[in-house]
């Protein structure tokens, strides 16, 4: 007994997907449907039931009624023979969580466009996927890490184990370009649609270093048998979400290596790092993850302590595997990793909220961030990714260096795949490896909300940390603002700067400093020319009321990070500096 789909791009103007789901023995009493609130590895409850525009049912061509029951399920009835769902999805969304359709491309999350026969989880799945006619498509192919059953010219068929099996492969349909490649002897594929002159061959080298050595980061246990990268290219866009056999990622063409680049750009190393991020989850988090997620409800919030663990380690990885694997240099890799200290030391937000609490509250906070953000959260991305490091050096210095945080990673991806990490599993194995105590590390890292001291932990590589004040940086006095026609719109204020002392607000829109006018792109300047308790008129509407405030000028805090190799090192802090950049 099988769960039939049939994906038919109906209208690529209106972006119309017509679905059809067919039950062979469903509930007598009432089939209930149920679509999916939100996609794993997003953690924001999206309603992806509102871009269903019609619905209707019928068993042996005769109509069923079916009647909706709350925002993302329906109830058919009578069902005492095999019934047959008919619906539409609008399909308009370019992120890599939900599906669209035009004449350019279809791309779609089963969690988009498949619903649910309640009870029927656990039962194969059939999917047939129609292609558009020639004349409104060109040469349009399907790229997808499901398990292809059948292929004509009109349409492909494919196969899943189950439902939640189903929602783990995006699909994409394009005249986009294909390239293929090995690691760890398994297939890997690469699809970029769009317009865009990728050097190929590069970008295949490069993925092939990456994939091969998170490969053997997790010595040759590979979990899937074979992987697919699917690639947006826009003119701006970034963003990725990992699968188990595959990935959705958007990136900007600048982002693409073109011919004769030469060396390394800041903008390909983004995207480089970005592959390497989702390709990491294959393996950390999505076969070893928290056990909150062994049972997921796809219609509510899924709680976690652990998104630290996940996506901070991953953070961590992601770009170190750059420099393991030879793409980056020690400069070009620790340019990097100053970046993200950067970003963490701005966020005051690391005062009020602690590591798990932030990956608990990631549905509603970091998913949902306003203009106070940067004040009130701090990123388990970010904030996991330096605590991972500070975490990596401590095992490293109580052990004399014979054990790191890959050792822990690897252990509990051996030992944990079948229960699940509990929230105390990463100090568990840390303590159980190193026969230390860590309670009070986990304490000041995990639970406790001050800022990160990172220069203990460089100190013992042999690398400089200072911080300064970035030129031409308003964060330094406590605003971010964006240009409208004649006027800086302040967009974030932040705590314990002369800006919020001083009383602007966000909405704010400066239009003159000490009574002239000043353009969004010269603001900076006209701050960072003034002294220390210097005080400027500022001029500026709100409510399209023109005032004028004055500002007592102070900087804040330095916080742009700069990461410097000290070029005296003793032999020893050199081994120890090369075993963390290079790996052991």
């Amino acid at each position: 007994m099988n769960l039939h789909y049939r994906v038919v791009p109906k209208d690529l103007h209106a972006h119309i997907f017509q679905i059809e789901l067919t039950i062979d023995k469903p509930n007598p009493v009432g089939q209930v449907f149920a679509l999916p609130n939100w996609i794993p590895g997003s953690y924001l409850i999206r309603d992806f039931s509102k871009n269903i525009i019609s619905i209707s049912a019928k068993s042996c061509d005769q109509a069923v009624r079916i009647k909706k029951i709350d925002k993302n399920h329906w109830i058919s009835y009578p069902c005492e023979k095999p019934i047959t769902l008919e619906y539409e999805v609008y399909a308009f969304d370019l992120s890599v969580r939900s599906a669209y359709l035009s004449s350019e491309r279809a791309f779609f999350n089963g969690t988009s466009l498949f619903l649910l026969p309640l009870g029927h989880e656990h039962e194969p799945c059939e999917v047939e996927i129609c292609y558009p006619t020639k004349d409104q498509i060109g040469d349009w192919a399907c790229a997808t890490s499901m398990s292809q059953v059948s292929k004509d010219k009109n349409k492909e068929c494919f196969q899943a184990t189950d439902y939640l099996d189903l929602i783990e492969h995006p699909v994409e349909m394009a005249d986009f370009t294909r390239f293929v490649f090995e690691a760890g002897g398994v297939e890997h594929e690469m699809t970029l649609s769009g317009r865009h002159k990728t050097d190929i061959a590069r970008l295949r080298s490069d993925l092939t270093k990456i994939c091969s050595h998170h490969i053997g980061f997790f010595n040759d246990n590979i979990p899937f048998d074979r992987y697919l990268f699917l690639t947006l290219v826009r003119t701006k866009g970034y963003g990725g979400l990992e699968h188990k056999k595959s990935t959705s990622l958007i990136c900007s063409r600048k982002d693409l290596p073109v011919q004769n680049m030469g060396e390394i750009s800041k903008d390909y190393t983004r995207f480089l790092a970005l592959c390497s991020h989702e390709y990491f989850h294959a393996w950390w988090v999505k076969t070893i993850k928290p056990c909150d997620f062994h049972q997921i409800d796809l219609d509510r919030e899924n709680h976690t302590e652990q998104l630290w663990v996940y996506e901070g380690f991953t953070s961590y990885y992601d770009e170190l595997s750059l420099i393991r694997t030879r793409l980056l240099n020690p400069e070009q890799y620790l340019n990097l990793f100053a970046e993200t200290i950067t970003r963490v030391k701005r966020s005051a937000g690391q005062l009020r909220q602690s590591l798990s609490e932030s990956s608990f509250d990631a549905w509603t906070k970091f998913y949902q961030q306003d203009e106070n953000a940067a004040n009130a959260i701090v990123s388990y991305y970010t904030k996991g990714a330096l605590v991972a490091f500070i975490l990596d050096i401590e095992i490293r210095r109580r052990t004399k260096d014979r054990i790191c945080l890959d050792d822990v990673v690897r252990h509990i991806y051996e030992h944990y795949q079948d229960k699940g990490t509990e929230n105390n599993t990463v100090k568990t194995v840390v303590e159980s490896l190193t026969n230390e105590d860590f309670s009070e590390f986990f304490d000041q890292y995990l639970h406790g909300r001050e800022m990160l001291d990172l220069s203990h932990a460089f100190d013992y590589l042999g690398i400089d940390i200072d911080y300064t004040h970035k030129p031409k940086d308003l964060t330094d006095f406590g605003i971010n603002v964006r240009a409208e026609k004649d006027a800086s719109v302040i967009t974030q204020v932040f705590d314990n700067s002369c800006c919020q002392s001083g009383g602007l607000y966000v909405g704010d829109k400066i239009i003159s400093i000490d009574y002239i006018k000043v353009k969004q792109e010269d603001l900076a300047s006209v701050f960072e020319g003034s002294e220390d308790n210097d005080v400027l008129q500022v001029g500026l509407l709100r409510d399209e009321l023109l005032m004028q405030i004055p500002l007592k000028i102070y900087r804040n805090q330095k916080t742009f990070c700069e990461l410097k190799i000290r070029s005296d090192i003793d032999p020893l802090t050199q081994k120890r500096q090369n075993q963390w950049l290079y790996g052991a």
